[in-house]
């Protein structure tokens, strides 16, 4: 497959508009459209329930899917629980681990995760009473690893993103999960910005949850997320949700469980959803996952260069090896949504803001940012013609 040829004429928007707003949302391929279509015209049918051909079908199509997506990972089919997203995905986590925590036991994260990985934790501490401490980092989201090693020390949990939504910066996944194995404490990762991008593993980053949203690299559907439980994990975690498909039997009086996965899974799920995933995930694969980090890794190069050039500060790591393709910067003395208006009338759709990490904003003493995020299907074409609208809109400003 060419690249980003081939891949553009799997998706029309790429002709109609220059997208660097995949970091929120990646654009769909035809054929995860097409399988989704498939589904809703040819077999719909609720999963699990019926002996009807339609249901049979319906339920190997999403079983199927679910061992699609632990292969993706690294993981086993029973470890793999389909939910909305990420923000799903992690809340769920601290919800089903609440019991296990009391008073004065300590949670560690770092300061450039986004909200979602944040919030569960803070709601977490509030209510049991608990440590919430962060791993001490720059400006530019490189994180100090002797400071890590000392926090991360008695934690119980250690909650990091493998990628910042807001700087780009490749965090040290697997060290930090090798440091939380060693205090025994529970390891989780936002795979939110990583999945789809690069090369995600369960067994080598050491984790015991792992999250990460359909819509985002793997250029699925909005709407399906995916929770990676360690089977090593399935007693301590409680499903925080039960009922329909969640229980092996009932009684008036009590229940029993389900075996993993259908116990994390409440109710009837997003069977469309989640076979529009697999098919991205199929996508991606098909592609190459190193194809796409060489493609991402090639346009923030040259956008950072570009801006360098024209004395545009952005924000990250300087090190291209810890750079994913997450590009933020700003034009003072331009508000972030001002530029991206700018950009938006030249038909280049960027994403401003605090994007959902209002502490790193805050430690930059900025009040956004303006975001421009790459997947394969971008091209060096586009990042010139962004570079061009951006020498004009500074030249402006200058005059």
């Amino acid at each position: 497959m060419r690249i980003p040829e081939d891949v553009r004429k799997d998706i029309p928007l790429t002709s109609e508009v220059i997208y660097f707003d995949n970091t929120a949302t990646s654009l769909t391929p035809k054929p995860v459209v097409e399988a989704m279509n498939e589904y809703y015209l040819k077999y719909r049918a609720n999963v699990h329930r019926g002996v009807h051909r339609l249901s049979q079908m319906a339920t190997h199509k999403y079983e199927e899917s679910r061992k699609v997506v632990a292969d993706f990972i690294n993981a086993k089919f029973e470890e793999i629980v389909f939910t909305k997203n990420t923000s799903e995905s992690l809340n769920l986590v601290a919800l089903g681990l609440e019991h296990l925590f009391k008073k004065g036991d300590k949670i560690v994260t770092t300061p450039y995760e986004h909200h979602s990985d944040l919030l569960p934790w803070q709601r977490l501490a509030k209510k049991k009473g608990l440590r919430l401490e962060f791993i001490e980092g720059d400006n530019k989201g490189n994180l100090d690893l002797d400071n890590a090693e000392k926090k991360i020390k008695g934690a119980k949990l250690v909650a990091v993103q493998h990628v910042s939504n807001a700087l780009g910066v490749i965090h040290e996944v697997e060290e930090l999960g090798r440091m939380a194995k060693e205090e025994g404490a529970v390891f989780v990762v936002d795979a939110a910005q990583s999945a789809g991008h690069m090369e995600v593993d369960v067994r080598k980053l050491h984790a015991d949850f792992l999250g990460f949203s359909g819509h985002k690299g793997p250029m699925g559907p909005t709407g399906i997320g995916v929770l990676y439980v360690n089977e090593e994990v399935f007693d301590m975690f409680e499903p925080p949700l039960i009922g329909g498909g969640t229980i092996e039997d009932v009684w008036l009086e009590n229940y029993r469980l389900a075996e993993p996965p259908e116990r994390f899974e409440a109710g009837t799920p997003n069977i469309g959803g989640a076979i529009g995933l697999a098919t991205g995930i199929r996508y991606i694969k098909r592609i190459g996952i190193e194809k796409i980090e060489r493609q991402e890794h090639k346009l923030v190069k040259r956008i950072t260069e570009g801006l360098d050039e024209l004395e545009v500060p952005w924000y990250g790591p300087r090190d291209m090896e810890k750079h994913a393709g997450v590009v933020s910067f700003n034009v003072p003395p331009l508000h972030p949504h001002d530029v991206a208006a700018v950009l938006d009338e030249h038909g280049i759709m960027v994403r401003s803001g605090h994007h959902c990490a209002l502490p790193v904003m805050k430690k930059l003493g900025i009040n956004g940012t303006v975001r421009a995020s790459f997947h394969v299907y971008n091209s060096s074409e586009e990042v010139e013609t962004f570079l061009g609208v951006m020498e004009e809109l500074v030249k402006n400003l200058g005059g």
